[in-house]
């Protein structure tokens, strides 16, 4: 049923770019797919206000939708990383053992902001982040004891962040226990395993006990900020049909526009001689450079700007191919404005575009096919149990669009 809803909410937004059915192809696990949670600390809720003087209780949870200030409370999460229902009653009586209070982004007071939490699927490593504001954090023993008790780590960071917004980053970084990183381990699909009649399991220990055929793998570090895909054994299938797709349109150069980590640019490093990852987090292009190397992989460029710098400085001089392939994975934002001017300039000859905000890319569409060919679309239920879909577009520069 859910699969039907996204194909008919996919059907109806692009109506008007593309007639056929948009085939949907599932999450291979239902639960605990995700690999990365960070719920806030904040204060417990009451639905009539308390005297000012009265001080509120610290809680851990996500937020309720259209209510950011109301805090929901978390005894268990069915998407998360397993073993979380455990570890969020235990971080809680440390909490209230330490007298530690949340932070006030209104006030600019408090110190616990986010419980960053991570988890590899294939290596069952995990790696848990307390995020603060600035300032040493008092027992850190005390911390990782509370944890390891009830969700054992191969890694623990206390991080800091000074600003108001209320996000999970961390601007430095104190390594508490164990690496510096976790590992995860993805396999390299053949186009034929991603399509919408592939298998799906309850959980992933269920789906990786019943893989049968051993596959090629490629190997990761992930630090606390790096970007890796939320459902990483979904991101296999997405990455076996991109594959499919590099097969289709062999060249001697690919652009991995808003590359990341170079989770895409390592999936298909043997399918093309040269590529360019280009990426705006400087410590994404790190660990992509990093786990190039991990992976023996030697022929991709990690080049750290951001898309429209990249074009601006690229465009004048004809360094950039009309022949050459381009993958985009830009964020829910989009494409830059600029980003899309310079790829309309340039006008490669052929584009995939994979997007995690399909309003964005239909919203884009109309200056796309000013100089491409919708090819195709496909999505993938990368989100369970949410709105949330993978859309992936495949254009070809229309005949006459580049003279």
């Amino acid at each position: 049923m859910q699969l039907a809803g996204k194909q008919s909410a996919l059907g109806a937004l692009f109506r008007n770019d593309w007639q056929e059915p948009i085939p949907v192809t599932p999450s291979p696990v239902l639960r605990h797919y995700r690999n990365k949670i960070d719920p806030a600390f904040s204060f417990k809720w009451y639905e009539e206000a308390p005297p000012r003087d009265f001080l509120r209780e610290t809680v851990l949870g996500f937020k309720v939708k259209g209510n950011w200030r109301r805090p929901l409370e978390l005894e268990e999460c069915l998407i998360a990383p397993e073993g979380v229902d455990a570890l969020f009653p235990a971080v809680r009586d440390w909490v209230r053992a330490s007298g530690l209070k949340a932070y006030h982004s209104r006030k600019n007071e408090g110190y616990l902001r986010h419980l960053l939490i991570r988890d590899g699927k294939r290596t069952g490593e995990r790696m848990v982040m307390l995020i603060t504001s600035p300032g040493a954090l008092p027992d850190p023993s005390g911390f990782v004891d509370a944890v390891q008790a009830v969700f054992p780590c191969a890694s623990i960071y206390h991080g800091t962040f000074s600003g108001r917004a209320d996000i999970a980053v961390a601007e430095e970084s104190v390594l508490l226990f164990g690496k510096k990183y976790i590992e995860e381990v993805l396999s390299i699909l053949p186009e034929d395993a991603c399509t919408p009649e592939a298998p799906v399991c309850d959980a992933p220990g269920s789906f990786l006990q019943a893989e049968q055929e051993k596959k090629a793998t490629l190997h990761f570090q992930i630090s606390p900020m790096s970007f890796f895909q939320t459902n990483p054994l979904a991101a296999e299938r997405l990455y076996g049909f991109i594959r499919g797709w590099c097969r289709r349109y062999p060249a001697g150069l690919l652009y991995d526009l808003y590359g990341g980590m170079g989770s895409i640019a390592l999936q298909v490093s043997d399918l093309y001689p040269q590529i360019i990852s280009v990426e705006e987090v400087a410590a994404a292009s790190e660990d992509g450079r990093q786990n190039a190397g991990r992976n023996q992989v030697h022929h991709i460029e990690f080049v750290t700007a951001s898309v429209q710098d990249f074009f601006k400085k690229h465009s004048s001089s004809g360094d950039l191919s009309p022949d050459a392939r381009v993958i985009l994975d830009p964020p829910r934002s989009g494409l830059h404005p600029k980003a899309l001017r310079g790829l309309l300039e340039w006008a490669p000859s052929h584009l995939l575009y994979v997007s995690c905000n399909p309003a964005r890319l239909q919203a884009e569409m109309e200056m796309l096919r000013s100089a491409y060919t919708l090819e195709s679309l496909h999505a993938f239920d990368l989100f369970p149990h949410t709105p949330h879909v993978e859309t992936v577009a495949s254009f070809v520069r229309t005949q006459g669009a580049k003279d």
